[in-house]
């Protein structure tokens, strides 16, 4: 035992990374926002790790979503590793063979883990992301080899071109543009006002819109600075058609949206609260 416990000792003495992890794991139990900072840095920087060690393989078929798989995969892996769980609901909504919109609730920066677990299910679905993301290099590159689709928000022409480009892909390869319509992020129980930039995608390609709603991150509160354990459920909406729609469809069809979403948003969150723990 003795010998043990030597052993033990020189490792921990001698091994900077171990002292580092031992250091990291005292001050989580007893600094709280300690343990905020470093699950988030860790689960970003992993998630940012796995997708850009692999893009040597990427060059092999760039601009395929299927490269994202394998890494997203990781990706689910590590964030349950960090005490966070999905649960997908709604899978029978799902048809590959269809290219649209999915609308998507957006609450935090680790909903890239998120859209990796969805990869998973449609096979088909690219995120739509701001362009400032691709000059976050290596990562932007890694993103583009991976489908993801970058817009300038700031330049509205520019934005507008994109989004026409992406309609006629969604015809002609069945892909599913992953869009958060509130175009940023926040932790409100109450969903901002949708955007109508993905509605008129939607229309324009004449393809169909699915909702995607993700339940409260009640494990998780940025005003506070915590990150606890706890359970996502996503819910995967039926399919709704565009098909005959115009432009003067859209402020009903995002009301739609928005009113749907906002219900099954709140359900979902009501219900996950039992799952989490801050």
């Amino acid at each position: 035992m003795e010998a043990i416990i030597s052993t033990i000792k020189d490792v921990f003495l001698k091994s900077t990374c171990v002292q580092i992890i031992a250091v990291s794991i005292l001050l989580s139990f007893v600094w709280p926002t300690f343990k905020y900072y470093a699950k988030l840095t860790a689960i970003l920087l992993m998630s940012f790790l796995v997708l850009v060690i692999p893009i040597p393989l990427f060059l092999f078929k760039p601009r395929w979503p299927l490269n994202a798989l394998i890494p997203g995969i990781v990706a689910c892996e590590i964030i349950r590793w960090f005490g966070v769980q999905y649960e997908i609901r709604g899978k029978e909504h799902i048809n590959v063979n269809n290219g649209g919109v999915a609308l998507i609730n957006h609450q935090s920066a680790i909903d890239i883990v998120l859209l990796s677990r969805l990869l998973r299910e449609f096979r088909n679905i690219v995120p739509v992301v701001k362009k400032e993301l691709f000059y976050a290099l290596p990562f932007g590159i890694a993103s583009y080899l991976v489908g993801v689709v970058f817009i300038d928000r700031k330049n509205t022409s520019s934005a507008k071109d994109v989004m026409k480009r992406e309609a006629v892909a969604i015809q002609r390869d069945n892909l599913k543009l992953a869009i958060f319509p509130e175009g940023t992020r926040h932790g409100k129980d109450t969903l901002l006002p949708f955007k109508k930039g993905s509605f008129h995608v939607a229309i324009d390609s004449q393809s169909v819109i699915q909702p995607i709603i993700v339940s409260k991150y009640a494990f998780l509160d940025h005003k506070k600075k915590r990150f606890g354990r706890g359970r996502v459920i996503v819910k995967i909406l039926p399919e709704i058609s565009t098909k005959g729609m115009t432009k003067d469809n859209i402020n009903s069809l995002v009301e739609k949206c928005q009113t749907t979403m906002q219900k099954e948003f709140d359900a979902l969150s009501a219900e996950v609260k039992q799952y989490c723990h801050l």
